[in-house]
């Protein structure tokens, strides 16, 4: 199964500071690293059948499998052409082999 990986994405991790009361917050955003990857857009079909009522840009990128890959969570973010992406899913496709991961653009 051949992928055309002609995109990149950055994978970012959240930074935390302590406020003022001693909690952890969210300070920002940390670049991990980046990938090549493909883009697709999710039909409105997809999101009709998924039950996604909202108005949002909905996408899957395709990256090679690798340990770093594999270890992105929901807590993560990826930026795609300038624009933060918030991961809602990935998953491993043939063994080892692929990683999809499906996001929505954040405004």
């Amino acid at each position: 199964m051949g992928r055309r990986l002609d995109r990149t994405v950055t994978f970012l991790e959240a930074v935390t500071a302590k406020s003022p009361t001693g909690n952890k917050t969210k300070a920002g955003w940390n670049e991990l690293f980046s990938v090549p990857a493909s883009y697709q857009a999710l039909s409105d079909g997809e999101r009709w059948r998924a039950g996604a009522v909202e108005q949002k840009a909905e996408a899957r990128f395709t990256v090679r499998y690798s340990a770093r890959a594999a270890a992105i969570l929901g807590a993560n973010r990826l930026r795609f052409e300038g624009a933060d992406w918030e991961i809602t899913g990935s998953k491993e496709i043939g063994r080892r082999r692929w990683i999809e991961i499906t996001a929505w653009k954040i405004r």
